[in-house]
């Protein structure tokens, strides 16, 4: 490659249509890079080898190993991936979704722990496994550790429901939840599912801002979402919700 400080070192790109199997570079970018061999694209959750070929467009494009590195990622229409090069043909990315905060994979969290949140009574242990799932039978759960983007302060503000968690709940065919607060105050809070190639996500919307205020929840404080109801045929789930504060 020339002079690595002819290349110009962030670029991002908004995903837009038919960027699954492809994604094309900027031209600016390209000028001076000399591509020998495939590119090393690493982020959070990994390392990816990516093919860089001429498009149908004719333009410069990430090809064969991107669709992995989209799968991975969750990615979707309107996310942006900003791109740092290393050098040579090493990349790193950095995702943010589309309340244009760095995305975060709670999905990932909830398969290292996946089992672990077995000491259900324990808060310290349920703090320690934000993120996680539990699939028990009864009254399964996941845990919540309070971030920017479910705070007021954020707009929007949001839950996101772990994939594993909806998956095999079935969450993305309900339309709301009935969250019951320790004081045992029920909450009705709106579900949606955004449907993507391959993949989706359920978040907890609409109805959400009151209950964080309500209980006075804090960045830092960690909730556990009980599963309790969840009857077949209904658009509607109930859940438990116990808060822990964040320690002081």
């Amino acid at each position: 490659m020339e002079e690595n400080l002819r290349v110009t070192k962030h670029f991002f790109k908004v995903m837009s249509r038919d960027f699954h199997t492809e994604l094309p570079l900027p031209k600016a970018f390209c000028r001076n890079l000399k591509v020998e061999q495939p590119a090393n694209v690493a982020s959070c959750r990994g390392s990816w080898k990516v093919n860089v070929g001429k498009g149908s467009n004719g333009m410069m494009c990430f090809e064969e190993g991107w669709a992995d590195f989209v799968q991975k990622h969750d990615l979707s229409v309107g996310d942006i991936v900003v791109f740092k090069h290393v050098g040579e043909m090493d990349f790193k990315a950095f995702v943010f979704d589309f309340t244009a905060c760095e995305k975060e994979f709670d999905e990932d969290l909830a398969e290292r722990n996946e089992g672990s949140a077995g000491v259900c009574n324990n808060s310290e242990a349920i703090k320690t496994n934000a993120g996680a799932s539990c699939q028990q039978r009864d009254n399964p759960y996941f845990v919540i550790t309070m971030k920017h983007h479910n705070s007021p302060a954020s707009r929007p503000q949001y839950v996101r429901i772990p994939a594993e968690f909806w998956k095999s709940k079935g969450l993305n065919r309900k339309t709301s939840l009935n969250l019951r607060d320790p004081s045992g105050k029920k909450w009705s809070v709106e579900l949606k599912y955004y449907k993507r190639s391959g993949n989706g996500r359920v978040i907890v919307d609409r109805g959400w801002k009151q209950f964080y205020e309500s209980n006075k929840l804090k960045i830092g404080d960690t909730c556990k979402f009980e599963l309790s109801h969840n009857p077949k045929g209904s658009s509607v789930a109930s859940m438990d919700v116990r808060i822990f504060p964040a320690s002081t």
